[in-house]
């Protein structure tokens, strides 16, 4: 029995030593230092502005349009045209078809011709199409496969550029004989201005400019959802039918709360997102802030954007995240903020048993989390690192 109780006190002891020694190697708590993104933004909706050239129907009758929506025109570049008589869905399609092709053909002719004057890049093609194939057995795609064959083969022979050459030629030709086919009248919409097309019209052309939304209040506003039209295939003489935008400088008019934009000033640097552009993100200034009265709760703001985001020029009005302040870097307790000798703000991080200290710079405070986000020092000797252990305890 004696034994048996001095076997358990043995173990006991044993336990304590080996629980204590650790406890004094490691008297602190670390957390791993894993880089985050904060962003202070607010969930708003607006309206996309810029320049537009409405087209209007120069006749009565059916319109069909020659450039797919979001595409971007010259000048003097034919954008759609207004069929007076009868005219088959069939006959359009096609032709609609036909057009798509010559222009994907178009595109191919010009890449070719970057193959036979790149030089190396004919290798580095031939490799993506290689990869393309691949991918096209894995799919059991057997037409895929002889399709990017055919474009290796062209390559190194230097026949694609005349078979896509007949190929244009030959859809040219149906062209010219769909539009034969049709026994109306033809009245072509040409382009007076360079930038993307769309057929999105919808009567906010005329109120949404980028000089009319510089002095639009919350009433205003609120106005324009009562003024939105929708216009069909078949058009009336003098019906919008389609424009242009200028895809060089846009912007986006939308409303915040009354905090929010008291906390803005002309000039801001903000980005958005929209709802509908998964993926897309806007860098822009803010151009314009209302002056309400002391009874309205938001006021409107109009930020100004320098950046071509496709799909952006076929939108009107999209859910928006507007981000006001967007911080990158390590978050920890403010606890484990120190301070040096020299006066420099810094961490310590625990390496080897040692405590090694690492200066940082405080982008954010969270005072109500009592937490903050830190960044390394760039060219400090210790600099903090990803996956740091930083002591969050006392030293």
């Amino acid at each position: 029995m004696k034994k048996s109780i001095s076997f358990i006190l043995l173990g006991v002891i044993c336990f304590c030593i080996f629980y204590g020694i650790r406890y004094l190697e490691n008297p602190v708590e670390t957390q791993v230092a894993i880089s985050e993104i904060y962003e202070n933004k607010i969930d708003t909706s607006g309206y996309i502005v810029r320049t537009e050239q409405v087209y209007n129907a120069p006749a009565s009758g059916t319109v069909y349009h020659y450039i797919q929506e979001g595409t971007r025109v010259g000048k003097n570049r034919v954008l759609s045209t207004v069929y007076t008589g009868a005219v088959s869905e069939e006959t359009l399609n096609e032709l609609n078809n036909i057009n798509k092709k010559i222009a994907e053909l178009e595109n191919s002719v010009e890449g070719s011709s970057a193959y036979m004057t790149g030089g190396m890049n004919s290798e580095e093609d031939i490799e993506n199409i290689k990869n393309n194939i691949i991918k096209a057995k894995t799919n059991h795609n057997i037409s895929k496969i002889a399709e990017y064959k055919a474009q290796i083969n062209g390559i190194i022979t230097g026949d694609v550029q005349n078979t896509a050459a007949e190929d244009l030629e030959t859809l040219q030709s149906r062209k010219n004989s769909l539009e034969a086919s049709l026994k109306s009248v033809k009245n072509d919409i040409y382009s007076q201005m360079s930038g993307v097309f769309s057929k999105n019209v919808d009567s906010l052309e005329e109120l949404l400019t980028p000089k009319t939304v510089m002095s639009y209040k919350v009433a205003d506003y609120n106005g324009l959802a009562d003024a939105v039209k929708e216009y069909k295939t078949t058009a009336s003489a003098g019906q919008p039918v389609c424009k242009v935008v200028n895809n060089h400088i846009w912007y986006v008019m939308m409303t915040v709360d009354r905090e929010t934009a008291q906390n803005l000033k002309i000039g801001r640097k903000v980005k958005l997102r929209f709802n509908y552009l998964p993926g897309i993100e806007a860098e822009a200034s803010v151009e314009y802030i209302s002056t309400e009265d002391s009874e309205t709760e938001k006021n409107v703001i109009v930020v100004k954007c320098e950046q071509y985001k496709e799909g952006v020029f076929s939108l009107r009005f999209s859910g928006i995240e507007l981000i006001l302040e967007s911080y990158e870097g390590y978050r920890i307790p403010v606890s484990a903020l120190r301070v040096a000798d020299s006066g420099e703000r810094g961490v310590l991080v625990k390496s080897a048993g040692a405590q090694v200290f690492k200066p940082c710079n405080v982008i954010y405070t969270d005072t109500v989390g009592g937490t903050v986000i830190v960044s390394p020092v760039s060219g400090s000797q210790n600099m903090l690192r990803e996956y740091d252990n930083i002591v969050i305890g006392e030293k």
